[in-house]
């Protein structure tokens, strides 16, 4: 049963002294975060439709966040690093956005710094090669694997392209050499351009639950976090966390991947958001 759902049979008798209460464990539940849940219980509990009084809540939270990503044309390349955990989806959001672009009539380069992991170098080069986009990559698999950061510093050097789209490794933003590495990233980028990256996007798999929030605040440590895009993005109990991120941090939300293929990739939709939790 959905939290919508429960809500429901919840405030049949609004007269219950336990509603707001109840709200409150609901929505922790949810994974909303104890000290959201305590604001949203307070406040739209003395509502009379409270289902509806959460909703445009909810609404509230996340409406003046959702966005696109713009491209600052007298930047040469516009460069946009990915990041996010393991199993975020951030190499398939890569082609995407790569394929987004396009779409904008601007050129795309992509780098595969996931250099220590042969089959994500693997993926973009197929991506690559059907969007028709330059990659800039590491070794071979006989030879030892490329530096990431020397890679970055690679492309950015050399990229034509109107926008450069760095793919980063998978990192477990507890593993603290794997965070430096994506910090040192970030340093060789500003040898060139001191302005760059001049987006640095959090790639988040929606179904984490909490775990998205420790992901946003450990990920802000090592660079300013400009934006969201969201993964498997669903109607389940996990999306309260999205609303929990979005209140905490107040970042901008670019997108949501919905499938595996390159076109698969719109703009968040509160009103359909809302509509899966109810119904699910």
């Amino acid at each position: 049963m959905s939290f919508f759902a429960k809500l429901k049979s919840i405030f049949k008798n609004l007269t219950s002294s336990k509603t707001n209460e109840e709200l409150e464990e609901i929505l922790i539940e949810a994974d909303f975060g104890v000290k959201l849940a305590t604001e949203i219980a307070k406040e739209v509990g003395t509502k009379g439709d409270i289902t509806e009084a959460l909703k445009n809540k909810i609404d509230t939270i996340i409406s003046p966040l959702i966005c696109d990503i713009k491209v600052n044309y007298d930047k040469h390349p516009f460069v946009i690093v990915l990041e996010g955990v393991n199993g975020s989806g951030k190499t398939t959001t890569v082609a995407k956005l790569a394929y987004h672009f396009q779409q904008m009539r601007l050129s795309v380069d992509i780098v595969a710094c996931d250099t220590f992991r042969v089959a994500a170098t693997e993926q973009l080069a197929v991506w690559a090669e059907k969007l028709n986009c330059r990659i800039f990559c590491g070794n071979s698999n006989s030879e030892k694997p490329r530096e990431p950061a020397s890679l970055a510093y690679e492309a950015l050097s050399n990229s034509k392209s109107e926008v450069l789209i760095i793919d980063t490794a998978g990192r477990l933003q507890n593993n603290r050499n794997l965070m430096n590495e994506l910090a040192k990233i970030h340093r060789v980028l500003k040898k060139i351009d001191a302005s760059a990256p001049h987006e640095t996007i959090l790639v988040l798999d929606a179904t984490t639950g909490q775990n998205m929030v420790e992901q946003v605040k450990e990920f802000q440590k090592i660079h300013p976090i400009t934006g969201l895009i969201l993964n498997k993005l669903d109607g389940n109990a996990k999306g309260g966390a999205l609303v929990h991120v979005a209140n905490e941090f107040g970042l901008p939300i670019y997108g949501v991947g919905i499938g595996e293929t390159e076109k698969d990739f719109e703009a968040f939709s509160v009103e359909k958001f809302l509509k899966d939790l109810m119904e699910k």
